[in-house]
């Protein structure tokens, strides 16, 4: 006699998989963004069997944590729905109506809408309790405009307030920021349980999202930008919003990390970047952009986003200039400057200058953002011949400048300007004039930089 395998949700499918299969309820189906949960268990009855217990029990707990949208999300998006009707409509959705017959003619509506319901004899209307939370709405936004309809900003929402507003000009890190917002905005959601207005979200909710990251083995780092950028999107909130609560991931605390920032990268030995030079010179343009950021301490992308017009080498200290352009935009006010260009970095900028058309990228197949991977990923591979620490990258050279700076003794001050870097929270850089284009020139002449004997530029 032949057994039959007959398990709730489980389904024999016809190419011979143990399929689970169950139906999300309708209230949940929102949260959860989907109407059905399926899983592969297994392709024979062994493999599904053992599968099923700990999966069945895993949406079990599911369904029982989850709740169905909270009341100012589906309030939001009643509004919203309304707003769209009374355009479609030519209504006013901000006020009672722009003329008197119109005012009159939504009163009606709303007088139409309420005697649906029982009346209360003493008061002469429904009972607010009585009234569905749509139609209530309704009610308030033809008497008194969309804005009658008081909802919490929600976290979605302000996830969406934050994308707006916080748009990142530059497609590819707009892209590249778009998917980061969604994932940390998935993994607040799987804490909260639903889309629930910002001002119920606690500091547990804060502790369990930075604990989940943690729990699936994200560095520390890692975890902390993420959290960082939750933490952006609040602030923005609350303040934009008048939001009357604090901000529950403002000095969320992190364990130590084992490894400190400044061994997360060592600087390169010389041996390694005249090594380095030797092995980019069939490679005009990589040797190019390596001497350039040799040079300069600047950043990967500042230099890779340089156009022919940042190169300013006519004046008594030639340099370039480090501002926001059409390829790109600069995280923070103190990264906009200008850094001397000397010796062989001067050289390149004279021929690139040269060569290049105005206004025109000096890097043309590396400049637009989305590229600037691909150099890093070139350029990786390419130091990696000649070096096979992981701790050697070519930002590395940005701690090679900072060493260089503190070996001259050019002071914080100027070490700060060459490299981009902010002291705006100490009161005495508050105070002065700013560093000199001469000062700077004067600063990295005096660095004696590593390269290659008897190179010819």
């Amino acid at each position: 006699m032949t057994r039959v395998f007959v398990i709730k949700h489980v389904r024999l499918e016809q190419n011979g998989t143990y399929k689970y299969r169950r139906r999300v309820p309708k209230p949940l189906q929102p949260v959860l963004g989907k109407a059905e949960i399926v899983k592969v268990l297994g392709r024979n009855e062994r493999e599904a069997l053992k599968a099923y217990g700990p999966y069945h029990d895993h949406v079990e707990r599911l369904l029982r944590s989850t709740r169905p949208l909270s009341e100012a999300s589906e309030l939001a998006t009643i509004r919203k729905g309304i707003e769209a009707q009374f355009r479609e409509m030519k209504l006013d959705p901000y006020s009672a109506g722009r003329s008197q017959d119109e005012k009159l003619a939504r009163a009606e509506e709303a007088d139409r809408i309420l005697s649906r319901y029982y009346a209360n004899p003493e008061t002469g209307i429904p009972d607010a309790e009585d009234v569905s939370r749509k139609d209530n709405a309704m009610v308030l936004a033809l008497l008194g405009g969309t804005g009658k309809v008081k909802t919490d900003l929600t976290i979605t929402q302000a996830f969406d307030f934050y994308s707006i507003e916080r748009r990142e000009p530059d497609d590819h890190k707009r892209k590249k920021q778009e998917q980061r917002l969604k994932r940390i905005l998935d993994d607040l959601l799987n804490v909260t349980g639903q889309d629930i207005p910002i001002s119920k979200v606690g500091r547990e909710d804060a502790r369990t999202l930075r604990d989940n990251l943690l729990k699936r083995g994200m560095q520390t780092a890692s975890a902390r930008r993420c959290i960082n950028d939750v933490k952006a999107v609040f602030s923005l909130a609350i303040r934009e919003h008048e939001i009357n609560t604090s901000n529950p991931f403002q000095r969320l605390e992190f364990a130590k990390e084992q490894v400190s920032a400044i061994d997360k990268r060592h600087p390169l030995p010389p041996d390694v970047i005249v090594a380095m030079y030797r092995e980019l010179e069939g490679t005009q343009l990589l040797l190019d952009i390596w001497t350039l950021i040799h040079h300069s301490g600047a950043q990967n992308a500042e230099v890779l986003g340089l156009l022919a017009s940042d190169l300013e080498l006519d004046g008594t200290v030639p340099h370039f200039a480090v501002r926001p352009n059409a390829l790109r935009s600069l995280k923070t006010r103190s990264r906009v400057r200008s850094v001397p260009l000397v010796g062989p970095a001067l050289i390149v900028a004279r021929r690139l200058k040269e060569t290049t058309a105005p206004d025109s990228p000096i890097f043309q197949r590396y400049a637009a953002g989305k590229c600037h991977d691909n150099f890093s990923q070139v350029a990786r591979r390419r130091l990696r011949k000649v070096t096979n620490d992981p701790k050697h990258t070519i930002y590395s050279l940005r701690h090679n400048m900072k060493d260089a700076l503190r070996k001259a003794k050019v002071g914080e001050r100027v070490e700060l300007a060459l490299l981009g870097h902010s002291d705006e929270r100490t009161a005495s850089a508050q105070y002065g004039s700013a560093v000199g284009l001469e000062e700077l020139q004067e600063a990295l002449l005096t660095i004696r930089f590593d390269f290659p004997d008897n190179w010819s530029w």
